[in-house]
């Protein structure tokens, strides 16, 4: 390796870390504050960097909140499809990410509250990013050689549950989601899911 490389790549790294320690503080000074008085001097302040160098890595608060929210979506989404075995049928995917999302939300409950309710709604176009990666998980044939439900609507409804599951557990952590759970599983079950044409397994 080069010089240059070796030095790029801890320039790199250096990056990254800094990035973190900013979302970390982030993350903790909206709990703390609320998103409306957080600021992003108490932000860098707590990452122990410079003012400016707050502005380095994001446009603004809400860019932070986006990425804190994004990446929250993103580690959901890999534990789901990590959980996630050959042959589940649709209703048993479903009832996977619901359960996932419910332990999610548990497991943080300030990060819960924070991306639910205290900060701003997610962007359009995240959000619909997001239901995209959803589809793309639901799409996978089920184990009797079928092809799923429309992905699209089928991962509509995944999110907008895992919404409202988390709002649930807001208001109580202890709640229990498996009834709302196998109303979905039930429901889903009975779906008409069309045969897979030949030729295009």
């Amino acid at each position: 390796m080069t010089p240059a490389r070796a030095v790029e790549s801890r320039a790199a790294r250096r990056k990254r870390a800094t990035e973190a320690r900013l979302l970390d503080a982030a993350l903790a000074v909206f709990c703390a504050r609320g998103y409306d008085a957080a600021t992003t001097a108490e932000m860098a302040r707590a990452a122990d960097v410079a003012a400016g160098t707050f502005y380095l890595h994001f446009r603004d608060k809400r860019a932070a909140f986006e990425r804190l929210a994004r990446e929250a979506a993103h580690d959901l989404l890999a534990r789901w499809q990590a959980a996630m075995r050959p042959g589940m049928r649709v209703a048993e995917r479903v009832a996977l990410a619901l359960r996932l999302t419910a332990e999610f939300w548990r497991a943080d409950l300030r990060r819960a509250r924070l991306l639910l309710e205290g900060g701003p709604s997610f962007g359009s176009e995240g959000h619909l990013r997001f239901v995209d990666e959803i589809a793309t998980a639901l799409r996978a044939r089920d184990g009797r050689g079928r092809r799923p439900l429309p992905a699209r609507p089928l991962a509509l409804l995944v999110a907008g549950l895992g919404i409202e599951v988390g709002r649930l557990v807001v208001a109580d952590p202890e709640a229990d989601v498996d009834e709302l759970i196998r109303l979905v599983t039930r429901s889903l079950a009975h779906l008409h899911v069309a045969p897979v044409a030949k030729g295009t397994r």
